[in-house]
């Protein structure tokens, strides 16, 4: 083996060991984002804000954090975060450029850790303008209607002077159709708010139930860190996040009765006295998403 190779050898091994021995060591943190953004629109301003604890537990102030967003054609921006008044908590700004499903990540002490994707909406000042031709359309369809009333009836009335004065019954069948074919457009009008109405309900109802309660759960089962200590393989796989072996349960075939979940979330200690897992002051509703996800199958 000659004295190059093993320099080489030698020197991967030590960058290998550069990695490892930070979390060997005491030197990973778990970052927990405070809330799941939503709504997130391209062109306006974005705070999150989210917490680092060493080993999970102790709040690490005096760092400088970043949060990295990238797009699959490889566009992406890097934003600092800053220190914010509670012990280990920061907080940043971010302004996505364009619509898209981002990737982001934020970067804390000796971790990088993944976000759960945002798909960020076009700008609402383009959204809230519709085409121009649907608008020009639906008014010339107003007023083709409003004409064809018009004469309908008129003809109608022509018919019915004619029926009186000659006693002619073609003219009053006649005179009769034109103004069962004058309410009708009546009923056509009337119709199409209601159609547009029920659609739109429809739509706001399909908002409403995205996403899934468990979906919602996975989502914030990697956004609130639990995945640095809880492996989940239904959450992610094991080269997407980093899960530190620290005696923490394997959550992926994990299942309990909800209630004791529900005390273990909402408050660790009062669970098990001796119990390493900080208190995330979570929400209800995300405690009873995270539930949810733990128990899924």
């Amino acid at each position: 083996m000659s004295s190059k190779f093993r320099f080489a050898l030698g020197f991967a091994f030590l960058l290998s060991l550069a990695f490892v021995i930070p979390a060997l060591a005491g030197g990973w943190a778990v970052i927990t984002l405070d809330e799941l953004p939503t709504d997130v629109v391209a062109g306006e301003s974005l705070m999150i804000g989210f917490t680092v604890r060493q080993h999970g537990i102790t709040p690490m102030n005096g760092l400088d954090p970043t949060v990295t967003a990238t797009l699959p054609n490889g566009d992406r921006f890097v934003v600092n975060a800053e220190p914010d008044d509670g012990p280990g908590h920061y907080t940043a700004t971010l302004t996505f450029p364009m619509e898209g499903n981002w990737e982001w990540s934020i970067q804390a002490f000796s971790m990088d850790q993944p976000m759960p994707a945002l798909n960020v909406a076009a700008s609402k000042a383009i959204a809230a303008n519709p085409p121009v031709s649907k608008i020009e359309s639906k008014s010339v369809s107003m007023d083709l209607l409003l004409v064809l009333r018009a004469l309908v009836f008129g003809i109608a009335l022509v018919g019915l002077v004619l029926a009186f004065q000659r006693k002619s019954r073609m003219a009053g069948a006649f005179a009769a159709l034109c103004l069962v074919v004058g309410i009708s457009t009546f009923m056509v009008g009337a119709a199409t708010p209601a159609v547009e109405a029920q659609g739109k309900e429809v739509s706001e109802a399909a908002m409403e139930s995205s996403p899934s309660q468990v979906e919602l759960g996975r989502q914030l089962f990697l956004a609130k860190g639990c995945i640095t200590c809880h492996y989940n393989s239904r959450a992610a796989d094991r080269d997407a996040y980093w899960t530190i072996e620290s005696g923490a349960p394997d959550l992926s075939n994990y299942s309990s009765h909800p209630e004791i979940l529900f005390i273990r979330l909402k408050d660790p200690a009062a669970a098990k006295s001796d119990t390493k897992m900080p208190n995330l002051g979570l929400k209800e509703t995300e405690i009873e998403a995270l539930i949810a996800f733990i128990n899924s199958k």
